[in-house]
């Protein structure tokens, strides 16, 4: 029996040292006050779980702009915040430049990744002489430090993948497809107490696995001694992220399927082990080139280097894809509190993939692997009691 999901923290009582954290680093930096339009930065300020709004932030106070859909739904989840609600004739862009020259602003700081030109140009029209200052992942970089409230929300993330993960195995029948299952794991997914996916599930049979994002198919589960499965579940706002390799349950024991397994097995042990050596180095304070090095130096003494062909990892949070980027591109650092990925893969046209993904949390000392109940040693997976 998997264990009950741990309760978090109440996010109200987070947002009071999110919103310090970043007076602070706004103040580091010299900025009277912050335009932020990203959905999720928005969210991780003001609790806030809808979309279409934008939060204005000065030194101890933020402002949160919406519209009358909003309302109530701000009223219940964002107590207390102050907040300017436009009319039906009037746009979030001109409601956020009426809130701007009532506040007396001369200039502010834009999130400049997260806007398009043109509406930077409306925004200027409207806001008149303000001087629009670009930034880039001022909250985004604060966001890769979870607080408790968003660690258990990750943790209950990945127990909903678990029980979804069990009900496939539980379920499956070789005729089922690439899409079928890929299309029933959202179901499971929801069954288990998840809000949906946390991205379109891939399934790839047999050689189509060795496309790393492979779109679903119509290939049946039959036609090949086994799959690769890449899910994840959203518990509240949050995800997780997971990649396994597993056995056909109905595969045939020939000759042909002993010799597909024993390369695979090969190829799996290398990739386990790649994987292995960069959570031996996850620790604050690391530096995610090492990490990434620590993982390709495995897969390249082993032959198979030009075969990994993308980034060791990545944070995991409000985003299935933020900060810390862990590849050997990156300038990241880590640090404790951080939630990342490390998925190493190896893709063979003509034969398949193997990637293995897991989901750790950066802890004083080292790391802890969230996903640790969920089988990714070869004999674990490859017995048959296991599905």
């Amino acid at each position: 029996m998997l264990p009950s999901a741990p309760l978090p923290a109440p996010r109200s009582a987070m947002l009071p040292a999110r919103r310090s954290r970043l007076d602070a680093a706004l103040a580091e930096r010299g900025l009277p006050a912050l335009l932020v339009t990203s959905v999720y930065n928005v969210s991780w300020l003001t609790g806030f779980t809808g979309d279409s709004s934008f939060a204005l932030v000065l030194p101890g106070r933020v402002f949160l702009v919406s519209d009358r859909r909003f309302a109530v739904q701000i009223g219940e989840e964002c107590p207390g915040l102050e907040s300017r609600i436009r009319g039906p004739h009037t746009s979030t862009w001109q409601e956020l430049a009426d809130l701007v020259r009532s506040l007396g602003l001369t200039s502010m700081a834009v999130e400049a990744d997260q806007i398009t030109l043109a509406q930077e140009e409306r925004l200027r029209g409207l806001c008149g002489g303000v001087a629009l200052i670009p930034t880039s992942a001022v909250v985004d970089r604060l966001r890769a430090v979870k607080d408790a409230f968003e660690v258990a929300e990750i943790r209950r993330a990945v127990l909903i993948a678990h029980r979804a993960l069990d009900t496939l195995r539980a379920t499956i029948d070789p005729d089922d497809t690439e899409k079928g299952l890929a299309d029933a794991m959202e179901s499971y997914v929801r069954r288990a107490g998840g809000v949906r996916t946390g991205f379109p599930t891939i399934v790839a049979i047999g050689d189509r696995s060795a496309l790393p994002h492979c779109p679903p198919s119509e290939r049946s589960v039959r036609e090949s001694p086994f799959l690769l499965l890449d899910w994840g579940a959203v518990a509240g706002q949050y995800t997780s992220d997971i990649t396994r390799v597993m056995p056909n349950p109905f595969r045939e024991r020939n000759r042909a399927t002993v010799e597909i397994e024993t390369r695979l097995r090969k190829v799996y042990t290398v990739v386990l082990r790649a994987q292995q050596a960069a959570e031996s180095g996850l620790r604050a304070g690391a530096d995610v080139r090492t990490i990434d090095r620590l993982a390709r130096a495995v897969i390249e003494d082993a032959g198979f280097g030009p075969y990994f062909t993308h980034g060791l990892g990545h944070g995991i949070g409000l985003e299935i894809h933020e900060r810390p980027s862990v590849r050997n591109n990156s300038d990241d650092v880590l640090a404790v509190g951080q939630t990342i990925t490390l998925e190493p893969g190896i893709y063979l046209d003509g034969f398949g993939g193997v990637r293995i993904e897991d989901d750790f949390l950066i802890v004083e000392g080292g790391c802890e692997r969230l996903t640790r109940a969920i089988p990714r040693e070869w004999d674990e997976l490859w017995n048959d009691r296991a599905i």
